[in-house]
Order: structure tokens, then sequence, then C-alpha cells
């Protein structure tokens, strides 16, 4: 059978906006100062992190078996990442931040907060510029969402060693590791009687979905004939999970079923949803542009706006940015993605 992920026929790009939207829509709570709902005891932004982690780990692992070249996986990965990123850093530095700084522009750029800033561009994750925001609702965070890149870009960094060392050639590999990583989630968080619990880990929890996105990606010639009968058999072993498993990874299930069902679903071609990356793939672009739109309209409006009307607002700024951004700057560092040699001689890419 087809794999749809190796064609813009899928329903990948409607997942990754739907993830987006997601975070957004969850972001738009917290910055206007209110009360973020949860999605099975999560905010709707790491749901959609959770949806977007799952589908790239599919993706990626598919790219590596394809071309399992170090340097052209490193390659690939930061023309895809950096050149958006690079956009999001400075625009926000550069332009807005002189826009809406309380300071002087002599003491903004003077401040340290503003040289700090660009520490984003290698993954050193800030969030302040000087003066800019301090007043909202959601005082001193420019752009939020950074955070979860250099945790994406570990789990790829993971899983080029681990495909260097050859493991990613071996099946049951990554479902162990998912198995691997679990465990030690029930075991960090089971912490002996009088010990203090620790710090919720980001990065162990979006790496087990790192790791389930991979398990499907090395099992998809097995599963994709068979779709339907796939989600229903993982389904339901992982509603028994949630019944008489351990507390805390039975906490886990929803995201663990919305993650297995996105890339299963996305691997499919739905009538209308299979076109939503027609203009363009724009969910990265909204995922790192909207929170400082969201911020912005904060701020102009003093929080004088209701709900829907600000998301509405972000939503269309931030939609603005994604489209220019990939049109004018990711589309086309895209066309330098080394490309390999097919089965026939001809260039394929991975």
């Amino acid at each position: 059978m087809h794999d749809a992920a190796h064609s813009r026929s899928n329903n990948f790009d409607a997942l990754r906006l739907i993830a987006a939207l997601l975070v957004i829509w969850g972001h738009q709570f917290a910055i206007m100062g209110q009360p973020v709902p949860l999605m099975w005891h999560n905010e709707p932004g790491a749901v959609g992190v959770v949806l977007f982690f799952a589908i790239s780990c599919y993706l990626v692992t598919i790219s590596w078996q394809a071309d399992p070249h170090l340097l052209r996986f490193a390659a690939r990965r930061a023309l895809r990442i950096w050149p958006g990123l690079c956009a999001a850093v400075l625009l926000c530095a550069a332009l807005l931040g002189p826009l809406v700084s309380t300071l002087s522009a002599t003491d903004y750029w003077l401040h340290p907060l503003t040289r700090e800033y660009f520490a984003n561009l290698w993954l050193d994750t800030r969030y302040a510029l000087p003066g800019v925001f301090d007043g909202n609702p959601f005082p001193s965070s420019v752009n939020g969402p950074l955070w979860t890149i250099p945790l994406e870009v570990t789990c790829y960094a993971a899983l080029a060693v681990l495909g260097m060392l050859g493991l990613m050639r071996l099946r049951p590999f990554a479902p162990l590791l998912l198995l691997a990583l679990t465990a030690t989630l029930q075991w960090r968080y089971s912490p002996p009687p009088g010990q203090p619990m620790p710090a919720w880990s980001p990065l162990l929890q979006y790496a087990i979905m790192f790791a389930l996105g991979a398990s499907l990606a090395c099992w998809r010639a097995v599963w994709l004939p068979r779709r339907l009968l796939t989600a229903a058999v993982l389904v339901a072993l992982l509603l028994l999970l949630r019944l008489a498993g351990p507390a805390l990874i039975a906490g886990q299930v929803p995201l663990l079923i919305l993650a297995t069902l996105g890339v299963i679903w996305g691997t499919a071609s739905t009538p209308v949803l299979h076109r939503a990356g027609r203009w363009g793939d724009f969910s990265y672009g909204l995922y790192i542009y909207a929170f400082p739109v969201q911020q912005l309209i904060v701020w102009a409006y003093a929080n004088q706006l209701g709900f829907a009307t600000a998301l509405g607002l972000s939503l269309g700024g931030a939609l603005l940015l994604a489209a220019l951004s990939w049109h004018l700057l990711e589309k086309p560092a895209l066309a330098f993605k080394p490309r390999r040699a097919g089965p026939t001689g001809a260039a394929v890419a991975a």
C-alpha cells in the first residue's frame, strides 16, 4: 500500500494546523489573565505539542530510514527549524521590542536582556526583552513557545545517535525504547515515602511521544494496510492500561491515544483535509509567531477586548506572518535540503 507519508496527499498538514491552533487557543487564556481550561488534565498547548512531537518523529524517522546519513539528516532538520526561528527572534528583538518597550531606544539596545534574547538563536531559551509587555497580564514573556524547540532538537539528535548505532534498523527497538521511557516516567515520579516529588520533566514526556511516533514509523509496513484495525487494537490496549495500569501512566493514556490516532489518521488521505497544505505549510510559522502577536494585541488594546475578538485578531496576524514566512523564507530554504541518489540514479529528497 502506498505510504502517504512520502507525499503531500495525507492529513498531516491538517493535523499540524490543529495542533498549532490548540497551542494558540490555550495561550490566549493565559495571555489575557484568564484561567486556562484543561484537556485530560493538560493545558491545550501541551496537548498540541504532544501531537506535534508524535507526528514529527514519525516523519523524521522515515526520513532517517530513507537516507541514514548524519550530515544530510542534520542539514534537513536545520533548514526546517532555523530560518523561521531566526526570523521570529530577529523580528521580536529588532522590531517589536523597540516599538513597545517602555525604555528609550538607546537604553533598550544597551540593556543586557536585549543581547541575551539572541541566545534563542542557539537554543538557549530566553523569554524577556527589557520593558516589553511588562504590564500585560502575562508579563515579561515575548515568545513563550520557543522553549519546546530545544526539546525537539534534542529528540532529533537522539534519533540520529540511535540511527548511527544501527538501532533504528532493528524493528523491535523503538517499541522497547517507548516502554523504557514510560517505565522511567513511572519510576521518576514514584518517590519513596517522605521524599519530595521531582519537578515535572517535559523532555521525558515528549520523548515518550517521540518514541511512539518512531515505533509507528518502524512498523508502518505492518499496520498501514490495516489502519482501522490497528487504531482499534491500540486504543483498546491503551484503554486497558488506563483502567488497570499505574495511576501515573494511566494519566498519560489520553495523550498516548491522541498521538497514536494522530499519526495513523495523518497517513490517510481524507477529502478536503488532505488539501490543508495546498497554500503552504503554515503550522510552524503559526507556532513561532502567534505568541508575540497575541501579546501585542493585548498590549495595544490594554486587554479591553473580548476573548473571541482578541483571539481572532491574533490568529489573523499570526497567519499573515506564517504565510509570509513560508513563502519568503521557509520554503526557499527547504530548496537547499540535501538530496541523495535514488535507486535509478535520480535525485530523491528524503
